[in-house]
């Protein structure tokens, strides 16, 4: 075979390398006839997409712009020009990836690709995939929602719903219950979903439309959960939570191995929980939580195999004295912590992790943690792979550094990655201590000053991963305006838009 199909691996090689190249050279004969098509295929269907407005022979004096390729390949173009991001550096995408949803907005994708020609358009209105993620922030429009659910066809659904008060959403309020209709009435196709309400009635709705009864569910497809909702802190907002979780604790379907818990209802009883859900899930995150919280999640999750907290707290309430006891986390392979409030001591005292492979946390507490940090590696017997520190006071200064960079458990990491503040050490510091500890990992070693950080970042191996993502993680909610993946202190990290 010969033509532009012939070449469509290496199409896609490149697409996977690059895939907003071939994007920018979309100019050119916008006006061309094309044949319409009202069919709605999914990216992966077997029925042919609208046809290619030219033929595949051409004579070589013309030129190949983008709109000679076949609509299969503009489809996959598409899908991979809103979806793709790079995560190379995962342990496992597929859990710990991040979720795209996009703001219905003529300036971005999927609508953009509508406005650029009638082929282009027909493309897309034919591709399912590119409309089965929708983000719901500020305003909705029922007409749009119902459009864009439609154009999904059965494709499985990433939906995103946020509403912080129903002030903020007055002009359409009347609407929320019929928009709601919609979206549940889509539940056997949720994939991925994010779910936030001005008041905890909702949330427990939510909950017992996804499961009206203990251990059934339509949402057989569902793998990604977070519903959230504002809590007053009144006994009331507390019982409706409780009574919530307590349902979804029964979900019966093994395909939700990622789930996400705002952390401000109360704790958890798992003791008197159905343990279905928890014993399935293989990433959680956090958001402000404590170490009272924490332990019981460790000891539910028996297969979880990554978590991401957003700040943890090491004070325990009263209440919660008897939960943190020794833990065993025995599938556990990677805990991001974007703030720890508190002594390493407190937070992994009585932790254990035997297969632990990548630990990051921002640090706030005093010096002297490298032995408490050093016990919890001793006693877990992990090996790491990658540990990344980013001290955010100046108590842990050359002196604590100086001692966790001549311990041979932490000379031993192949990743290593420290952020010390500029006023806990001397600007020669970095480099000198490099030099004098680093041994074998000379290669990859860097000392430098990140002036947005304020911090001396010191280091070897190849992989950083102190993130610190914002409260919609794992969702990126994308549109004409790019936003970071994750900050590094007071830097962004790479951009992203549709």
């Amino acid at each position: 075979m010969s033509g532009p199909l012939a070449d469509a691996q290496a199409l896609d090689n490149l697409l996977q390398s690059d895939p907003g190249n071939l994007l920018s050279t979309a100019g050119g004969e916008s006006d061309k006839t094309v044949m319409a098509s009202t069919s709605v295929v999914s990216l992966n269907s077997p029925h042919r997409l609208p046809t290619s407005p030219t033929t595949l022979s051409q004579s070589d004096a013309e030129p190949f712009t983008i709109n000679d390729l076949p609509p299969e390949i503009i489809a996959k173009i598409f899908y991979i020009y809103m979806y793709w991001e790079d995560e190379s550096h995962l342990i496992d995408p597929e859990l710990e990836g991040m979720v795209s949803v996009f703001l219905p907005d003529p300036r971005s994708a999927p609508l953009l690709f509508c406005r650029v020609c009638r082929y282009w358009r027909n493309v897309a209105i034919s591709t399912a995939a590119l409309w089965s993620a929708l983000a719901m922030k500020e305003s909705f429009n029922l007409n749009t929602v119902e459009l864009w659910l439609k154009r999904s066809q059965n494709h499985p659904l990433s939906l995103f719903l946020l509403i912080y008060s129903w002030d903020s959403w007055a002009h359409t309020q009347e609407q929320i219950p019929l928009l709601l209709d919609i979206l549940y009435s889509t539940m056997p196709r949720w994939k991925s979903i994010f779910f936030h309400f001005p008041d905890t009635k909702r949330l427990r709705d939510l909950a017992f439309t996804l499961s009206p009864e203990e251990g059934k569910s339509s949402a057989t497809q569902l793998q990604f959960l977070r519903i959230s909702s504002q809590i007053h802190f009144s006994e009331s907002d507390e019982r409706l939570c409780i009574a919530a979780y307590h349902r979804l604790s029964s979900f019966p379907h093994p395909a939700l191995r990622r789930f996400s818990w705002p952390c401000d209802c109360g704790t958890l009883d798992f003791a008197n929980m159905p343990t279905v859900l928890w014993q399935n899930l293989q990433e959680v995150s956090l958001l402000t939580t404590t170490t009272g919280y924490l332990y019981p999640f460790l000891k539910a999750c028996t297969t979880l195999r990554f978590m991401v907290i957003d700040t943890l707290h090491t004070f325990i309430w009263s209440g919660d004295v008897d939960v943190v006891t020794p833990t065993i986390a025995h599938a556990l392979e990677s805990l991001n912590i974007g703030r720890l409030k508190g002594y390493i001591a407190e937070a992994f005292g009585c932790l254990t992790t035997p297969k632990l492979k990548r630990l990051s946390y921002g640090h706030s507490a005093g010096g002297e943690e490298t032995e408490a940090l050093q016990d919890f590696l001793e006693r877990s017997g992990c090996e790491l792979e990658s540990l990344c520190i980013v001290c955010k006071t100046s108590k842990f200064d050359e002196a604590e550094a100086t001692i966790m960079l001549r311990t041979p458990i932490f000379t031993a990491i192949p990743n290593f990655s420290l952020r010390l503040k500029e006023d806990g050490c001397d600007p020669s510091f970095a480099g000198s201590i490099i030099a004098e500890t680093v041994g074998r990992w000379s290669a990859t070693t860097y000392a430098r000053y990140e002036p947005n950080n304020r911090s001396y970042h010191l280091g070897w191996g190849t992989l950083d991963i102190a993130y610190d993502y914002n409260d919609y993680y794992p969702f990126l909610v994308k549109g004409p305006v790019p936003i970071p993946k994750w900050t590094l202190s007071y830097s962004d990290g790479p951009l992203t838009s549709a």
